[in-house]
């Protein structure tokens, strides 16, 4: 049996957004993030897709996604010229 070490890698380093998101405040409904932030605490590159607003759809089929909406998190809007995504608390 063989494991795919890099999807592996890939699942955990959006588990530390999603770790990071789930330790905000519940005070806080609202959060914006740069890319290179968000590189910062997954402790890698982002792909080269993650520039573009499609990569960051709120979508439960992409292990990306997963990572947010499971903590509890939406993406707002993700702005290319600012390099930054809006994360919004789901109620």
């Amino acid at each position: 049996m063989t494991t795919d070490t890099g999807n592996q890698r890939r699942s955990l380093r959006y588990i530390r957004l999603a770790a990071y998101l789930a330790g905000q405040s519940p005070s806080t409904i609202k959060l914006t993030m740069t890319l290179p932030e968000i590189e910062e605490l997954v402790g890698a590159t982002l792909p080269a897709g993650a520039r573009f607003p499609s990569w960051w759809r709120n979508d439960e089929r992409k292990m990306h996604s997963r990572a947010w909406l499971a903590a509890g998190w939406e993406v707002e809007e993700m702005n290319s010229s600012e390099a930054s995504v809006v994360f919004r608390r789901r109620t």
